[in-house]
């Protein structure tokens, strides 16, 4: 044991006053004339004897409460095995304050990002002499203090602006950087970290930090929570009089049951959908929304929960894209290979115009503009420059397709332009006579191409295939359907972000009777849409993150800007190499819109982390196990902060214990010298 005060414990020389009392008490005797001696002699000795016990049991009393009383106000600690050496030299603490998305619970109308601010002043005052202060926020990363602290210096906190983020924190990332950062020696080294603590720190924690005491402030456990975690089309094809189908995700991240919880989905501000369903605790439910677009061009839609203790994940925002028209490029050798094409793309297109169709007759393919272009259709293709296929590269990388039907010219398809553009190689041609031909069979059903497809017997609608080149097929290609002997017919090549379609026979009579099947025309009116739904623009990005939006090359010398879901508008340069806008002040948690000028070219969302789900916790002793037990202090909300300071760094406070002990002797020595007339009766 130890004392704060020591120079107080000269007061125990005041335990000796009872003593002194008594026998100075004893001196002035005072004679007290009676009239006879009989009374006295009638008194029993045991009971004298028991006088004079009680006596002395009250002087040792009163000398007990007096010592116990001197010890209590010189300030008693049990000494611990605390790092902290007391020490008038300066002392340095970091205090990492964590403000990141997970940090907007709510609990009795009060986040813990703001329980956190009310317990800065209290950590203030739990310092003593001189302290080199360093305060940082997590999200984004910012030092919000620096300089010497200490007691009767008034910090203007206000000034800190440590506001709500809605990002993620790399909060044990921070702490290494700082820690290693802190320069000079000073004796005691202190860091406070103020969070809910989602993962456990790096095991470089273990060795690297010895020399410092870590306190964790904790928060309390999640309780009513209910989260949209996921929203995604499923319907690969989006039209705007066609059936749009959309799943979601929620789920109770907390400890309660809830019941009766309506989801609603909004497409541009109007109430589509409505489902109103229980949770269980810590349980998910998946859900399928079914409605109709009702226009082209980009679709905004909002799916909302009611507001709980977590209110940043009750609200998902989404955008989606519905072509107005698409762009086709064809290319053929000649203008009979150009005719079964174009009558498809025609009735495809309709007296809406929905095709915006380019007819070309190419017998050498040495260049190709592909800038307004959605879609490039290759019409058995002879041969193709290296000018060409570089084109055909950036037109893929830039999100657009290549349907290629391959036909007699296939085997002079030369290496460099397989390699580059990732085709299957050519074995050989086979051809079948008479009447013999070979069926198509099904693949893949689940592909998008035939996903939602809806004909009553598929496969009555294949075609018969009399000529096919055979090909090797690498293993990423993705084959959709296939000849009756394994062969490819129609295969998926993805390619930098986008997809080659191929068709190991063309659109030709003699080769297959394709083209007089009923399953052709919307097979191709559905590659034309999955090659143009452009959603690289209108995805999600989770906030923080950089956003990537294509720009179209008429519109890069434009004055771009985007406008945050709070309404502030923020002006952006184009990449002008990567003819892209590169967004990197992702913020906000909600709807973006971008401008081209004044005119609205696209929109996105943003998203949480999926390291901010409030129900992420580690388990304290997995914390402290990795700072080191003896170095780490977990305090919990509600504890007293400032006598916890105190007691790690100058042992357990043992105050209240010895005023326990003075008031308990007390009311024995109150008790024990209470009068008592009838102790001095005679026994009969």
């Amino acid at each position: 044991m130890s004392f704060l005060f020591p120079s107080v414990l000269w007061g125990l020389f005041a335990v000796s006053l009872p003593l002194v009392i008594h026998f100075i008490s004893h001196r002035n005797t005072n004679i007290v004339d009676f009239s006879s001696i009989r009374h006295i002699q009638e008194l029993e000795h045991e009971t004298i004897r028991k006088l004079i016990i009680r006596q002395w049991l009250l002087i040792v009393l009163r000398m007990c409460i007096i010592a116990a009383l001197v010890i209590m106000v010189s300030g008693p600690v049990q000494i611990n095995d605390s790092a902290w050496i007391p020490s008038e030299k300066e002392s340095t603490v970091v205090i990492i304050i964590d403000n990141s998305a997970s940090m907007a619970v709510t609990k009795d109308r009060t986040s813990f990002l703001d329980r956190v601010k009310f317990e800065l002043p209290n950590i203030f005052s739990g310092f003593d002499g001189l302290v080199d202060l360093q305060v940082y926020q997590t999200t984004p990363v910012r030092q919000l203090y620096k300089g010497i602290f200490e007691k009767g210096i008034t910090v203007n906190m206000a000034n800190w602006n440590v506001n709500q983020a809605v990002g993620k924190d790399n909060i044990w990332a921070l702490v290494d950087s700082v820690l290693k950062s802190v320069e000079g020696a000073t004796v005691n080294r202190e860091c406070f970290i103020l969070s809910d603590f989602p993962v456990v720190p790096p095991s470089n924690f273990s060795t690297e930090f010895d020399s410092w005491r870590f306190y964790c402030i904790g928060q309390e456990a999640l309780a009513d929570n209910v989260s949209i975690t996921d929203i995604s089309a499923v319907s690969q094809i989006k039209l705007p009089n066609h059936l749009l189908k959309l799943n979601t995700k929620i789920e109770n991240m907390g400890k309660i049951e809830k019941r009766n919880i309506p989801i609603e989905l909004y497409l541009n501000k109007e109430r589509v959908g409505q489902i109103v369903s229980h949770f269980q605790p810590e349980r998910s439910k998946e859900f399928l929304f079914q409605v109709y677009p009702g226009k082209s061009g980009v679709i905004r839609g909002k799916l909302e929960i009611p507001r709980d203790d977590y209110a940043l994940d009750d609200i998902q925002t989404f955008e989606l894209t519905i072509p107005e028209q698409i762009a086709c490029k064809v290319i053929a050798n000649s203008q009979d290979d150009l005719f079964m094409v174009r009558t498809i793309l025609k009735s495809i297109s309709g007296k809406d115009r929905f095709l915006d169709i380019e007819l070309k007759v190419m017998g050498r393919i040495d260049r190709v503009y592909l800038e307004e272009t959605d879609v490039l259709i290759l019409q058995d293709p002879k041969y193709l420059s290296a000018s060409a296929i570089e084109s055909m590269k950036r037109f893929l990388g830039e999100g657009g397709s290549i349907l290629w039907f391959a036909g007699k010219n296939s085997e002079n398809i030369d290496s460099i332009t397989s390699s580059n553009l990732k085709l299957p190689e050519f074995i050989e041609r086979v051809q079948l006579e008479g009447e013999s031909y070979f069926s198509v069979e099904v693949k893949d059903r689940d592909n998008p191409v035939l996903r939602e497809l809806n004909l009553r017997d598929i496969n009555s609608a294949l075609p018969q295939v009399f000529i096919y080149n055979s090909v090797e097929k690498q293993s990423y290609h993705k084959m959709i359907l296939s000849l009756n002997n394994g062969d490819p017919f129609f295969i998926e090549i993805p390619h930098s972000g986008s997809q080659i379609y191929y068709f190991t026979s063309p659109l030709d009579l003699k080769w297959n009777d394709f083209g007089i099947k009923g399953l052709l025309i919307p097979l191709i009116h559905r590659l034309l849409i999955l090659s143009a739904t452009d959603e690289i623009n209108t995805s999600m990005v989770e906030v923080g993150q950089s956003k990537y939006i294509k720009i179209k090359k008429d519109l890069i010398n434009e004055k771009w800007s985007f406008v945050t879901p709070s309404g502030n508008r923020i002006l952006v340069v184009p990449d002008y190499n990567r003819e892209a806008l590169i967004i990197d002040q992702i913020h906000e948690l909600g709807s973006y819109d971008v401008f081209a000028g004044d005119k609205f070219y696209t929109a996105f969302s943003t998203k949480l982390s999926p390291f901010e789900k409030p129900n992420l916790r580690a388990q304290s002793n997995q914390i402290m196990s990795i700072l080191g037990k003896s170095r780490t202090v977990w305090i919990n909300p509600g504890t007293d902060i400032i006598q916890t300071i105190t007691t790690q760094r100058h042992g357990k406070a043992l105050w209240r214990f010895f005023l326990m002990i003075a008031i308990a002797l007390f009311m024995l020595e109150s008790y024990l010298s209470r009068p008592r007339p009838d102790a001095l009766k005679v026994q009969p």
